[in-house]
């Protein structure tokens, strides 16, 4: 069982550690957190150890997760770059920031860099890893499983990484936004039921399962909603005028475009 360090206590190392801590892959005692801003640990209650300095995390663990924003990333790596880093094995879920970048301050370490989502909160996430060449299979499996306990995962090239970060990690707050659209959408047409938000989520939870579990591809299930001359087509119709694809395809574009500045940054 390896010792593990998240450094930033935010909330993905929280929902991180407690899929860890559920799993049964360590146990509070075999985690440690560093934040500079001691507030953080109250999210994680009396789980897990809190070091005094950021030489006692590294020091503590096998494993480190590097769990802060990507701006403060340059700063953490030149401080642990001066700690004995043999046989460490780091996971990064910073957006933006490369393997090589990482490699240019702490050398030829174990590297895995991932791109989780929030869903990670309720055990429902969907995370991306990719390795250097230190890193062995084992290892690999080992980090795939610390997100595992909390979702789904899969092996990317890292060139795609930022692609996936439109797709996977910011997609969460993409469908939060279509959410609280319909609720607009209900008031606009005078319901105002106490049940909203349950019919609106339940039918995007049950949408998203029927596009999961049934034979017909999406635009086979919009078609069997869609009659000719009915309510749904009507509806579709506004989405074609007002270019809804297009809108989503812009958007992902800008946070791809986004997650590339931040690897040029770091």
């Amino acid at each position: 069982m390896k010792k593990i360090a998240f450094i930033g206590a935010g909330n993905m190392a929280s929902a991180i550690c407690g899929g860890i801590i559920n799993a049964k892959i360590a146990s509070a005692q075999d985690i440690i957190l560093f934040d500079k801003n001691e507030a953080q640990y109250l999210k994680f209650d009396s789980l897990c150890n809190k070091a005094t300095s950021l030489n006692d995390a590294v020091s503590f663990a096998d494993c480190i997760f590097f769990s802060v924003k990507p701006q403060n990333m340059k700063e953490i790596l030149g401080e642990i770059s001066k700690f004995n880093l043999e046989d460490k094995l780091f996971i990064s879920i910073c957006a933006g920031v490369t393997i090589a970048s990482i490699e240019e301050t702490l050398g030829n370490v174990k590297i895995v860099r991932t791109m989780p989502n929030t869903p990670l909160l309720i055990g429902q996430g969907v995370t991306a890893l990719c390795k250097n060449d230190a890193v062995t299979d084992e290892e690999f499996a080992f980090a795939s499983s610390l997100f595992a306990s909390s979702g789904y995962t899969f092996e990317a090239k890292e060139d795609d990484i930022n692609r996936i970060t439109a797709i996977t990690s910011s997609a969460p707050a993409y469908v939060y936004l279509f959410a609280k659209a319909m609720l607009v959408g209900a008031e606009s047409i005078g319901f105002e039921g106490e049940n909203t938000i349950e019919m609106i989520c339940r039918t995007l939870i049950g949408s998203a399962n029927m596009i999961l579990n049934d034979e017909r591809s999406v635009d086979e299930l919009i078609r069997m909603v869609k009659s000719p001359n009915g309510t749904t087509e009507k509806a579709l119709n506004v989405f074609e005028e007002k270019k809804f694809i297009e809108i989503v395809s812009e958007a992902m574009k800008a946070c791809t475009d986004r997650a590339n500045e931040l690897s040029k940054l770091n």
